[in-house]
């Protein structure tokens, strides 16, 4: 038995683990003591890990569907037809939807597809909702695309900041970090409508009404301004745009604030004095469903930034992704207005420098996102490729079997494969060598610790020999060639190589490059220089509530429903609390208020109906406290309430967890 380090391929946290390999087999797992993230700690997912590695429901050949009949063949039959058939679409035609669980060299590789080969500008990231209104924010306002502070800070920080999430379900480990540092001492503030467990661990919970998050960060802001307690000289120094974002605030009504929110201003002042008399201020957000929309993510840098809490040691703004590899997909271009490292279209001078470095030409126009094409009837998509899959698909099944071609690449067996065309094999994720980017912008590399199943190939692999079928060669013989691609064109990635991280444990934190060779914990304002003040709406959004729909609706995650996926479904244990919870709940839940449910005569795990001017849906009450009264509350775990209900819901949904859908709640 022998025991290797690697990286959890769970969420964005980036913890180290160590898998036990007996008999060319994963058979356990436990933390690694030494890596900088975990620090010996595991949550109940990475815990199971192995499960996932040892799980026989794998796909072990390449298959074609044709005339309704699905077989088996080898792989030169299978990529023969694969390109063949996609070279028969124009590039708007074609969709590629990338996985931000699947490596950096696996992405890299299906970018280059897509962009080099297929001349297709229309590639999206799976469960992106959130992710990119918090980065879009911070390339704008910082100037890099991710955490501007560290986890290494949690601990000794004076105050933190967490907006809207509960980190505690999604990435266990930070909001451990941050329950040590409120023991500690350090005051822990948690703005969230409901009761999560981070809102129990918490210093103080504030709970404003659903769909006024922005508007408490405006008042927070308001307030930092009226009392003259912004961070005057490092504005002056560092800051860009602060007389336009203080023009923006100046017609905002605090008065109003009590209404709009259910906070008290005297609350908000507490809050805002202690940001700004706190040495070392931290703020935390989600990105996905529970992530916030990108005016809020817009008003909570502002404040930061004009407190003087970002581009110090100690402080930042730090969105935390909830996959594995969300931010090194979109670092390798999974993006469709962005080519790699960040770099947003129109750009002629990246685009010709990117097509020099692979010696061919490339489509860089701004493409669109994949599910708006799948949504748009008039889009003139035909052809998708898709990369492993999250539930998110689901919204769009429909659109999907309407297409002329679909191509799946994954490992393991699952519904969504059986609409495609051609089904793939890949590697799992113990099977290949690949660079994984956790949140805080930590590059690791996780070595192979078995061998490939059967003909299952690394996606990399795959996506090289359709580009050799269409006639370019790219000369890609190993996973560390085709990360060597990726530093040469990533200027963030330029000096990282696979020596370098064998040798690194722990990785390394981009921008790492050669003027910072051995990475990057945390931006400084002295090497980002002038940082800009992001404008946001005039006006915050909030639910149009009305007599026919008085209640807000807010639709997110709960406890072992993370990301409820090809993947999860692959574990014992964190299947079976999640089967546990539908003894209970079969159909799905709302969580009420207990004076609601008196109101509406409804009773736990009893049926209600939820009506909003989209659609309806049937579901158990979940009466609790743990919401707001006026306020209602849907994990979104069962597969029937997505096409049932939520899918006219999508654009509401991807605004964030503060997003709340008028609605009335009848008993059945």
């Amino acid at each position: 038995m022998s025991n290797h380090p690697g990286v959890c391929n769970y969420c964005g946290t980036g913890c180290g683990h160590l898998l036990k390999v007996e008999g060319g087999a994963v058979r356990g797992v436990f933390p690694s003591p030494e890596h900088p993230v975990g620090k010996g700690r595991l949550c109940v997912r990475g815990w199971h890990i192995h499960e996932l590695l040892t799980n026989g429901d794998r796909i072990a050949r390449p298959l074609l569907r044709e005339a309704g009949r699905t077989r088996e063949v080898g792989w030169d039959e299978a990529l023969a037809s694969v390109a063949g058939r996609l070279a028969d679409y124009i590039g708007d035609q074609i969709g590629f939807w990338a996985s931000p669980r699947a490596s950096n060299e696996d992405t890299y590789a299906l970018v280059r597809l897509a962009r080099a080969v297929f001349r297709c500008p229309n590639i999206g990231l799976l469960s992106d909702a959130g992710h990119q209104a918090s980065a879009r924010v911070l390339l704008d306002g910082a100037g890099w695309p991710a955490m501007t502070g560290a986890l290494a800070d949690i601990r000794p920080a004076d105050f933190i900041l967490v907006v809207g999430t509960d980190l505690s379900k999604q990435n266990p480990i930070i909001a451990s970090e941050i329950h040590f540092a409120a023991r500690g001492g350090t005051h822990v503030l948690v703005l969230s409508s409901r009761t999560t467990q981070m809102a129990r661990l918490a210093t103080t919970h504030l709970r404003p009404k659903p769909g006024s998050l922005a508007t408490v960060l405006k008042a927070m802001a308001r307030i930092l301004i009226d009392e003259n307690r912004q961070d005057a000289d490092f504005i002056a120094r560092y800051g860009r745009g602060f007389d336009a974002f203080r023009m923006s605030l100046a017609g905002f009504d605090l008065a109003a604030v009590e209404a709009q929110t259910g906070l008290s201003l005297e609350s908000l002042r507490d809050a805002t004095r202690r940001l700004a008399a706190a040495r070392r201020a931290l703020a935390f957000t989600a990105a996905g469903v529970a992530g916030p929309d990108r005016d809020t993510a817009a008003l909570l840098f502002d404040l930061f930034l004009a407190a003087g809490k970002i581009g110090r040691e100690g402080c930042g703004v730090n969105p935390v992704t909830g996959i594995s590899n969300m931010l090194g997909a979109s670092d390798m271009g999974a993006v469709p207005d962005m080519l790699p490292g960040a770099r947003r279209l129109p750009d002629e001078g990246a685009a010709a420098e990117l097509g020099a470095a692979w010696k061919s030409g490339l489509d860089a126009r701004p493409g669109r996102r994949i599910d708006d094409l799948l949504r748009d009837e008039g889009s003139g998509l035909k052809a998708l490729v898709v990369v492993d899959h999250d539930d998110e698909i689901n919204l769009e099944a429909d659109a999907v079997r309407n297409l002329d071609y679909v191509v799946y690449l994954g490992a393991y067996a699952n519904p969504f494969a059986g609409l495609a065309h051609a089904v793939l094999p890949t590697t799992s994720y113990g099977e290949g060598d690949g660079t994984y980017t956790s949140a805080e912008r930590r590059i690791q590399l996780n070595r192979r610790k078995t061998e490939p199943l059967a003909e299952a190939r690394p996606a990399w692999r795959v996506f090289a020999d359709l580009a050799a079928k269409r006639g370019q060669d790219w000369g890609y013989r190993a996973a560390s060639e085709v990360f060597a691609d990726i530093a040469r064109t990533v200027p963030s990635y330029s000096a990282v190589t696979y020596d370098k991280l064998d040798r690194n444990f722990g990785g390394l934190q981009w921008p790492c490059d050669a003027a910072r060779p051995q990475g990057t914990p945390r931006l400084l304002a002295e090497d980002a220089g002038r940082m800009t003040f992001v404008p946001f709406a005039a006006e915050s959004g909030r639910p149009g509530l009305s007599d026919d729909f008085p209640m807000a609706l807010v639709a997110g995650t709960s406890t072992y429903y993370w990301h409820q996926n090809n993947i999860m479904r692959k574990t014992f244990i964190p299947r079976r609390e999640y089967n546990a919870l539908l003894l209970l709940y079969p159909q799905g839940l709302v969580e009420i208020h207990p004076d609601d449910a008196a109101r509406l005569g409804l009773r736990d795990k009893r049926p209600a109906r939820i009506v909003s001017a989209k659609g309806s849906m049937t579901v158990a009450a979940r009466v609790t406290d743990d919401v707001r009264p006026g306020m209602a509350y849907a994990p979104y775990f069962i597969g029937a309430m997505i096409p049932g209900f939520l899918k006219p819901h999508a654009v509401d949904i991807e605004r964030g967890e503060d997003a709340a859908i008028p609605v009335r709640i009848e008993k059945v």
